[in-house]
């Protein structure tokens, strides 16, 4: 099975979809789901954990947020949404965006999505598992590309939640 925190590899040639491996997140604090939503630092950007959301620490160094519903490790959660920052595979935010809609079976959306003032494309699939984000927010800023990745089980809910973290969303620390 491909699991999601290891779903795809950025490098600066090419986005590949990678195998699962065993690795496994830490556990996070139970205590520190939202209960109202919070704003969080996460290096060079923070937003707001939406209600119901906690932060947990990443297992790799490219995923620099990554906060999950209702679980402790994002293979016991009903939702995940992860940011991973790298050096971009292609020239534009929209051929990269191109390539993960073909490798999820998904489509890009025609219209661009802000991000604290930085143009992106947000990508969507039909995924019901935690295997493949259901949607991928693809910003470049200085050099670098932010992925915002959402996945969720069979009939939960995560649109809400990464619109929220996007809404939220500011550049600086």
């Amino acid at each position: 099975m491909v699991r999601f925190a290891n779903c795809f590899i950025i490098c600066s040639l090419s986005i590949i979809p990678a195998c699962g491996t065993n690795e496994q997140p830490p556990s996070q604090n139970p205590s520190s789901i939202a209960t109202t939503p919070k704003r969080e630092q996460f290096g060079e950007f923070s937003f707001e954990v939406p209600t119901g959301w906690s932060r947990n620490t990443p297992d790799r160094s490219k995923t620099k947020s990554l906060i999950l519903l209702g679980g402790t490790r994002w293979t016991n959660s009903k939702g995940m949404i992860k940011v991973d920052v790298g050096s971009p595979a292609f020239p534009t935010v929209r051929e990269t965006a191109k390539r993960f809609a073909q490798s999820l079976n998904g489509q890009v959306l025609p219209d661009a999505i802000d991000l604290d003032g930085e143009r992106g494309v947000k990508v969507t699939s039909s995924s019901t598992n935690m295997a493949k984000p259901r949607e991928v927010i693809i910003v470049y800023r200085n050099g670098k590309v932010y992925l915002l990745m959402a996945a969720a089980g069979e009939g939960v809910e995560v649109s809400n939640a990464l619109e929220h973290v996007r809404s939220t969303w500011k550049w600086g620390a």
